[in-house]
């Protein structure tokens, strides 16, 4: 079987983070500072690479977690990503940012359905319903988490975990269990090698993140 190594980048939230999929193999490297993605992106990298012996020169593609999010995070890492996989050749594989939650949600904690919810600021999220193939239920919104219709109909009578950096605005609101997480970069390795072996991969010249809402700018 040949080796397959992909470096994984999220950047959609406050929390960035890098890790590398290296044949069944996972390392990980986290920021602990709030929204400094361009400042701290490459020297994780650099630092993921060292700390799994493997050079960046050695991947096979490179996986970006999508969106929506944060839009200046998001175009941190997407451009990131194009410049690392125009300068060595390799193609870039996007992963739904809620995908992503869903995800690791599901490895945590068996439900019908998971409902992952990224802060969109104030009492507004990013979401959408996956099921436990975690194949998506309706489409992706953003939506107000007090407002009575935010609730879809179809989740009656499932079991329903709420999952992602969003999910603490529902405590005490929607009434399900939440599991309260931020995106990273080690959520996305299956779902990427999953893409990668389907050879799912995003043109290089035309991809922009999945942001759902324009940047978010005041004086």
């Amino acid at each position: 079987m040949p080796e397959i190594r992909i470096l994984c980048l999220e950047t959609s939230s406050q929390i960035c983070s890098v890790a590398i999929y290296n044949n069944g193999y996972i390392t990980e490297v986290k920021s602990d500072k709030i929204q400094n993605h361009a400042e701290v992106l490459m020297g994780m990298i650099n630092q993921c690479c060292q700390e799994a012996g493997i050079k960046l020169s050695e991947m096979n593609a490179l996986a970006i977690s999508d969106g929506p999010g944060s839009y200046t995070g998001l175009r941190i890492g997407s451009s990131t990503a194009k410049g690392i996989c125009f300068a060595l050749n390799i193609p870039l594989i996007a992963v739904s940012t809620l995908k992503a939650l869903a995800w690791d949600a599901a490895r945590k904690q068996a439900a019908d359905i998971y409902w992952p919810m990224i802060d969109a600021r104030r009492m507004e999220v990013y979401h959408c319903l996956f099921d436990k193939e975690l194949k998506m239920l309706g489409t992706v919104a953003n939506g107000i988490v007090t407002e009575p219709e935010f609730i879809p109909g179809l989740i009656s009578g499932q079991t329903v975990l709420i999952c992602g950096d969003g999910a603490k605005k529902t405590e005490g609101i929607l009434g399900f269990p939440i599991y309260n997480q931020f995106p990273e970069a080690g959520f996305l390795t299956e779902l990427a090698l999953e893409s990668y072996n389907k050879k799912e991969f995003v043109n290089l010249s035309t991809y922009e993140p999945f942001y759902l809402k324009g940047a978010n700018i005041t004086r």
